[in-house]
């Protein structure tokens, strides 16, 4: 990808609103932090070598992360990124190319009041300093043969899968090749009812209870007998739950491997360590008020899921998801139960509280 290009898509992704008194400290601190990551991850290979196994993966990522950043700040100041750096800054090795690259974002830092309000003449001023950096950056990424280029195309995949908006296109649907007893449900309705209040709590599908009752198995109250909202979400949002797939009993049995690698006992772990991992994220306000979670969060349940179908997902799906199924949770405890209405073709979840009457009949 060329800088041009980059620089426009990184315009497009960036979020960071300069006008707010501490607008530019984001880029700031921004930069900051993506270099001390970089830097994490190159004293983690040279501390454990050969066992830090996605070295070149997190390299790559951070080293991206970086030229975010600095293509940001670039045109805040009014500079137009046409080439990328020919030629990239000699080291003797990544270390010496990380001290030097570490020095000169130090020294973009301090200009901080700069980015606040930039005038015509910075961007001169700032030119020769902003593609010293993108040299260093490109002579630290010659020792893993590789070009500024190269992680400008595979860091616009990661901001665009992350930032874009696709909520309303359906659900995947990782069975549509198998019978229809064996597809997840595309349209349904699940009614979460309390018949202990404040304790106890079944599922009804299509008049059938599925799933076991369920207590918060805890010493206090605090919802959680309505997980299995991220089981129905991750159905509808994503196409996939083993767990939920169980329930039902819509295990892919005609397909032996299938049966035991994506809808086995382990995939259901896996699936229940994600929500685990998601709800000690959330707590203690379950994300009310949030439109974004933490990319630092959806990287570790990618790594989770790794080698299963739901491996296909994007960050803005697994976003989606989070957020979709947590405002359903909310509403659950806010009610103490209510109905869903779920459309996987739709990639929707609506909520409605019971009829009291009707909750009574199964208490």
């Amino acid at each position: 990808m060329q800088a041009k290009e980059y620089q426009i898509e990184a315009k497009r992704t960036s979020r960071i609103n300069w006008e707010n008194k501490n607008g530019p400290d984001v880029a700031v601190l921004g930069i900051i932090g993506e270099i001390g990551s970089l830097a994490s991850v190159i004293k983690k290979h040279q501390r454990d070598g050969e066992y830090y196994a996605s070295f070149e993966e997190d390299f790559l990522e951070e080293s991206g992360d970086v030229l975010w950043y600095v293509t940001t700040i670039a045109t805040r100041v009014g500079l137009t990124l046409d080439n990328w750096p020919s030629v990239g800054a000699t080291y003797a090795d990544m270390f010496a190319g990380l001290y030097g690259l570490h020095r000169k974002i130090v020294e973009l830092t301090s200009a901080r009041d700069v980015f606040v309000s930039p005038r015509v003449a910075d961007a001169e001023e700032l030119k020769p300093l902003i593609f010293d950096i993108l040299a260093d950056l490109q002579g630290m990424l010659d020792f893993r043969s590789t070009s500024l280029a190269d992680i400008a195309q595979s860091s616009c995949d990661k901001i665009l899968s992350y930032w874009c908006e696709f909520s309303k296109y359906p659900a995947r649907s990782f069975d549509s090749k198998f019978p229809w007893y064996e597809q997840l449900p595309r349209k349904f309705t699940v009614d979460f009812i309390d018949i202990v209040p404040g304790e106890t709590l079944i599922m009804i599908l299509n008049g059938m209870q599925i799933g076991d009752r369920l207590t918060d198995n805890s010493y206090m109250e605090d919802g959680y007998r309505f997980h299995d909202v991220f089981h129905l979400a991750g159905a509808v949002t994503l196409g996939w739950s083993p767990v939920f797939r169980r329930m039902i009993k819509a295990k892919r049995k005609s397909d032996k491997q299938k049966d035991e690698v994506e809808d086995g006992a382990r995939a259901a772990i896996i699936e229940e360590a994600v929500i685990n991992h998601i709800y000690d994220y959330a707590r203690p306000k379950f994300l009310k008020g949030m439109k974004r979670v933490d990319l630092d969060l959806i990287k570790r349940i990618q790594n989770l899921v790794r080698g299963y179908e739901v491996q296909e997902c994007e960050p803005w799906e697994w976003q989606y998801c989070i957020l979709k199924s947590y405002e359903m949770f909310r509403l659950l405890i806010e009610h103490g139960g209510g109905r869903l209405y779920l459309n996987a073709d739709e990639r929707s979840m609506q909520f409605q509280p019971l009829d009291k009457e009707y909750s009574e009949f199964y208490r």
